[in-house]
């Protein structure tokens, strides 16, 4: 991963240690109100990332923005391990980055615009909002052939245009050392609004990658707390006993979602599933191939609705029916022993939603094959804004 950790040292979020001095809950309450821009309540992308580098392993980029001051990015060699992946968050005036391997974030910086790593951070995550919400989000400055603007602290943002009115390149002005900088840029429209299409992002004129954008959505289906690192948010509302529960994030995933009949028997499940998986069991030669462990979508009760199954990517084409899952954020809940009741258990889990949270689905985790017995398995509830 030291290709990663050099993405984070490109994004100007590398410092000396800071230590975390607010708690989570006045990060979160300290939020200006989310507001929409040109319409757009949010944006989430995802792109293909191929590196300069020889021999560099393909990496994914999901990135995700709230308006204002909310930014995470993720960046992960395709097929990763678990927690092999770099990610930066912005949260308001803080700016953090997870290492990959590690189970902590650290602050890079939250002093304001009198401190110049605060201006370097915020001019990193700004110029690649600038370029997918060209030309909205911003009051650019100039001519039919270059536009400016300046961000708070001093830092600018220059787009140097061609004759259809779209950046040719788009970058941080100035002096300074570690300027990013996206040019060779193609466009594509969506929905009668111009997107980015790919593009080659830079540092002081040193080429790191060419980016491919697989998906751009204008809404951001994530709580305020997904901007901030899992172990500085708020605890889950307190419950009276039991197993403690936690908030985490689910990683973007590839999956495939077999329905189940209604009035499945949780005895059935396991039978159901060896059949679903059985076809993509032999994947051929670096084709794609199934995670291990067992999913299995609830409802609101505990009762089996579909199996999932999760692939890894491979070469090739994803097997047909697999779509891709956002990273998410959960709650989770995790069992020593079989529970007397799964209703019950879902219950407590569902009495811990955040304010202005609801779910967005519910499934649980196995290690091997799904059964009530398999212990210890793990509850989640996947997140999302309440409307």
């Amino acid at each position: 991963m030291k290709l990663a950790l050099a993405l984070l040292a490109t994004l100007a979020l590398h410092a000396a240690q800071a230590p975390v001095t607010a708690p989570a809950k006045d990060r979160l309450s300290a939020l200006p109100a989310r507001a929409n821009v040109a319409g757009m309540g949010g944006l989430q992308t995802s792109s293909r990332i191929t590196f300069a580098a020889e021999g560099a392993r393909l990496h994914s980029l999901e990135a995700t923005f709230a308006f204002p001051d909310r930014a995470r990015w993720t960046l992960a060699p395709e097929g990763a391990r678990a927690g092999d992946r770099s990610i930066v968050f912005r949260c308001g005036q803080a700016f953090f980055e997870l290492a990959p391997q590690q189970a902590t974030a650290r602050l890079v910086s939250e002093s304001g615009p009198e401190d110049a790593q605060w201006r370097a951070s915020l001019a990193a995550v700004e110029v690649r909002r600038a370029l997918f919400l060209w030309p909205d989000g911003f009051a650019w400055e100039g001519d039919a052939a270059r536009k400016s603007v300046k961000l708070p602290g001093g830092e600018s943002l220059v787009a140097e245009l061609g004759a259809d009115g779209l950046p040719t390149a788009l970058y941080v002005g100035g002096e300074r050392a570690g300027r990013e900088r996206f040019d060779a840029l193609a466009w594509r429209e969506q929905r009668g609004r111009k997107i980015p299409a790919s593009f080659d992002f830079s540092v002081d004129g040193a080429r790191i990658w060419r980016e491919e954008v697989v998906t751009f959505e204008t809404r951001a289906q994530v709580l305020d707390s997904f901007f901030l690192p899992a172990e500085l948010r708020p605890d889950a509302a307190p419950v009276a006993s039991g197993p403690r529960i936690v908030s985490v994030d689910v990683p973007r995933s590839h999956e495939l979602r077999v329905e189940l009949p209604d009035g499945t028997e949780w005895s059935a499940v396991k039978e159901r599933w060896q059949a679903a998986l059985a076809p993509y069991a032999r994947p051929a030669g670096d084709g794609w191939r199934l995670e291990g462990g067992a999913l299995v979508e609830l409802d609101e009760r505990g009762a089996p609705r579909a199996i999932l199954l999760r692939f890894k990517p491979g070469l090739g084409s994803a097997p047909e029916g697999v779509l891709s899952v956002r990273e998410h954020g959960a709650l989770a809940l995790s069992l020593p022993s079989a529970p007397s009741s799964l209703a019950e258990s879902l219950a407590t889990l569902r009495g811990a939603l955040p304010p202005n949270a609801r779910v967005a689905r519910t499934f649980a985790r196995f290690p091997t094959a799904p059964a009530l017995d398999a212990v210890p398995f793990q509850l989640f509830l996947a997140l999302e804004p309440a409307p």
